[in-house]
């Protein structure tokens, strides 16, 4: 790494002159034309504490005024990414294992043998501190990018979840206008779109923008849905064990294949608007997951069950989604629909 050493700045703390200039010699050897403060007393020290921050501190342990872990907690406190190391003839290996966990950069002790590993101690020191700070910022560069990124997404699925309201409202105004069976295929419509914009309110809460709580969504449209019919003592019931955290991309056919069984149900279990019982139930505390849609409704022969629930619909919605479909109805004994989740 390349050093700009004519802009570096040093602070070099010890109560001994000789042993000041000795670390003044080194550093300006390694950094030439860097600048050299110097600190051999408490005023001396305060006052380098007062200016602005350093590129590397050099200091004693033991000081007549002092310490070296004051030096160091000082400095760590007032310039968090500036190296300190500490050069020293008191001490022993404990002392420079604890003084390592509390942040200092290293440890060198004072002798003419060790002059070398100071100055491959200082350069390092510099070397790692730099890379520190260019990997701070390279983190904080990327941070700003994911919250950026993320909170694209979530207005992108914001404006999603409103559209998705929008067309469901338009058809439905349209249905009111239209009329007979042409308004019934708008209102189912409608309501697949409504089932979409179930999953999409509900994805903020997870914590992730590419998963959703499930469960939730489920019981949002199945109590819309039965809202529309309680005029006609329609009873619902919600029977929900554990959380079931989806992908969006499988919560969406999903949603919309339930969906179509809780409207086969509402359409079809009880003619002439006789009153019913319908129980949506989802156990997402066993393996594999499973989701059974029944009704307590006038059922049907098996043949007529294929035609009647939308079985291809149904079955494709299934495959994307990645669920088994198994349909068992029996006149007089309701019908129910159960999806599990591998």
């Amino acid at each position: 790494m390349e050093f700009q050493s004519s802009t570096m700045r040093v602070f070099t703390v010890d109560d001994t002159p000789d042993d000041r200039a000795l670390v003044r010699r080194e550093v300006e050897a390694l950094f030439p034309g860097c600048q050299v403060i110097e600190a051999g007393s408490r005023n001396e020290f305060e006052a380098g504490l007062a200016e602005d921050s350093f590129d590397l501190v050099v200091t004693d342990l033991e000081l007549k005024w002092g310490n070296g872990r004051e030096v160091l907690e000082r400095s760590r406190t007032e310039w968090p990414n500036c190296p300190v190391v500490m050069f020293t003839d008191s001490g022993d290996e404990t002392t420079a294992v604890e003084l390592m966990k509390a942040g200092l950069d290293d440890y060198v002790v004072k002798s003419a043998r060790q002059l070398p590993r100071l100055r491959v101690s200082l350069r390092l020191a510099v070397e790692n501190a730099r890379t520190r700070t260019a990997l701070t910022e390279r983190e904080r560069q990327l941070a700003a990018a994911l919250e950026h990124e993320q909170t694209i997404v979530r207005e992108l699925h914001h404006r999603v979840k409103n559209n998705l309201q929008t067309i469901s409202s338009l058809l439905q105004f349209r249905a009111m206008i239209s009329g007979g069976e042409v308004a019934r295929e708008l209102e189912e419509v409608a309501g697949r779109m409504h089932a979409l914009s179930a999953v999409q309110a509900r994805i903020y809460e997870t914590g992730a923008l590419d998963r959703v709580d499930f469960a939730a969504a489920l019981g949002d449209m199945a109590q819309e849905m039965a809202k529309i019919h309680a005029d006609r003592g329609l009873k619902l019931r919600c029977e929900f064990e554990g959380s079931l955290e989806l992908d969006v991309a499988r919560a969406m056919p999903l949603s919309l294949l339930c969906y179509e069984a809780i409207l086969n149900a509402l359409k079809h279990a009880w003619p002439r608007e006789r009153a019913g019982e319908l129980t949506v139930t989802l156990r997402a505390d066993v393996k594999p997951h499973r989701i059974v849609i029944r009704d307590d409704g006038q059922g049907f022969e098996k043949g007529e069950v294929a035609r009647g629930m939308g079985s291809r619909l149904m079955a494709r919605l299934g495959k994307e989604a990645g669920v088994e479909l198994f349909t068992v109805s029996a006149l007089g004994k309701g019908t129910s629909v159960e999806l599990l989740l591998p």
